[in-house]
Parts: structure tokens; C-alpha cells; sequence
């Protein structure tokens, strides 16, 4: 069974337009016999990164980053179990939510050392009022890419406007159809030959 892990970065949690696509993108999921799930991170707590990777390295791990007293080791364990993810933000200032870009640096312990995510699929989606929508992405895709996520095409879905009826974005949609679908088709592909990608 292939598992779709969508993670929304709204602080408008099912009330944002970037749930509304991100719905759609795993309908085609599920619709490809993916089981899927929602990680809403406006209901849940993380603390900022103490950035003990600036310090001594060393001391960025996972095992020291899950001890704190938040719900970070809870998103963790659901991003590992995992084969794809996609993660949604709305755009604040021209990047990420504050609660994306905070789940992106309490990832660092994941990547510093262990590098859990070798070879999980991931795609984005960013929803803005006027611009700054591709920034997010890009910054999105910047970090998750070197965390060692892999990005198939047509991979980034985004919408500006539409404040009023994000269901008028006929584009968007398609877009968020298009990456459930290449979603599903990179993980298959990726579990028939694995860890194409490492350099011996």
C-alpha cells in the first residue's frame, strides 16, 4: 500500500484555499488505490529550532530534537511512515507560513546525520493573495530537495487570488490532479529501483 502524507501549513487549517487543492491532489491518491492523511499544522504545537546545528553539530539529532515537549516526534513518525508528501503553505510576505518554515527547520535533526528521507516523493502547493506564491515553492523545494526528497514533474501547484472562490481556479485544480497523479507514479517507480539516486 502506498502512503500520500499531505501536510498543510495554513494557520486557516481547513478553512485555506491551500487545503481545498491539497484535497484534490490526494483524491487522485486515493483514487489510485493511495492511502492518505492529513497533517493540519495549525492543531498542533511545535517549538522553534533551538539551532544547536550552528553550535556543534552534534547535537543536531533527532534523538535530542523528539525530547521536547511538543508535536514534532508526532509529525516525524507520520512523515517516515510515508512514501510521498505534499505540503501545502499559504504565503506570508513572500515565503512560507511561520508554521511551515518552523516544521522545516525542526527538520534539520532528520537530515543532519541519519538522512531519513533518502528517497521519499514530494510535491508542494503555495496559495497567495497577490505574489510571492513560486517564492515559497521554491524555498520549499530548496530544503525538502537536499533533505533528500525527490521531485517529479509537475510537482508545484500554486494559485494567486481567487480569495473569493478558490474553486473558480480551474488551472490550480488541474494542477493539484496532475501532482496526485505523478505522485503515485514516482513512488511506484522509485520502489522498483532503489536508491538509484546515491553515489557509490
Amino acid at each position: 500500500m502506498i502512503r500520500i502524507l499531505g501536510i498543510n501549513g495554513s494557520p486557516r487549517g481547513k478553512k485555506s484555499r491551500g487545503y481545498f487543492l491539497l484535497e484534490k491532489a490526494l483524491e487522485v491518491c486515493r483514487n489510485l488505490s493511495a492511502e492518505t492523511e492529513i497533517i493540519h499544522l495549525s492543531n498542533l504545537y511545535i517549538e522553534h529550532c533551538s539551532g544547536n546545528y550552528s553550535e556543534n553539530r552534534d547535537l543536531c539529532s533527532v534523538d535530542n530534537c523528539i525530547k521536547t515537549n511538543d508535536n514534532f516526534k508526532l509529525i516525524l513518525n507520520k512523515m517516515l511512515m510515508a512514501d510521498g508528501i505534499i505540503f501545502s503553505t499559504s504565503v506570508q510576505w513572500f515565503s512560507v507560513s511561520s508554521l511551515m518554515k518552523t516544521l522545516i527547520d525542526r527538520l534539520t535533526s532528520a537530515e543532519n546525520k541519519e538522512k531519513l528521507f533518502d528517497g521519499k516523493v514530494a510535491g508542494f502547493i503555495a496559495v497567495a493573495e497577490e505574489d510571492g506564491a513560486i517564492n515559497a515553492i521554491l524555498q520549499m523545494v530548496s530544503a525538502f530537495n537536499f533533505m533528500g526528497f525527490l521531485i517529479p514533474p509537475y510537482a508545484f501547484v500554486y494559485s494567486t487570488g481567487f480569495y473569493d472562490d478558490i474553486s473558480k481556479d480551474i488551472e490550480a485544480i488541474e494542477d493539484a490532479k496532475r501532482l496526485g497523479k505523478n505522485i503515485i507514479l514516482a513512488v511506484k517507480s522509485i520502489k522498483e529501483v532503489k536508491n538509484w539516486w546515491l553515489i557509490e
